[in-house]
């Protein structure tokens, strides 16, 4: 089984559900991806596009899944276990990491707001 995967979605296919493990983080190719929270299933809170990446959150904070994923559009990530991740983030310089993980802490307070704004 391959650690980096290239994958193609159907527009309205999932790509991962809220409240499951993050094991995974996304490079979107092609298409467009839209993240729900799951108090307005039906509009996306954000939409993330061509060379923009999703799903990095939970595994940076090693949390489960805020959002589901969706594509908007015929879609191709590619799809890169965490522990290949990981390995990139832990080998960088310490002033990044911090960095990495203050905005990804901060991101998701917010997003937690939003959802109970909605």
């Amino acid at each position: 089984m391959s650690a980096v995967k290239k994958l193609s979605f159907k527009k309205g296919e999932i790509i991962f559900k809220n409240g499951e493990p993050a094991s995974h983080i996304y490079l979107v190719i092609s298409g467009e991806v839209g993240l729900f929270f799951s108090t307005d299933p039906k509009n996306p809170y954000i939409t993330i596009r061509e060379n923009e990446t999703f799903g990095e959150m939970g595994v940076i904070d090693n949390e489960l899944r805020q959002s589901r994923s969706s594509c908007l559009l015929d879609c191709e990530v590619v799809q890169i276990e965490r522990e290949i991740f990981l390995k990139k983030y832990e080998s960088s310089d310490t002033l990044v990491k911090a960095l990495i993980k203050s905005l990804s802490v901060r991101l998701r307070e917010a997003n937690k707001k939003l959802m109970r704004s909605r």
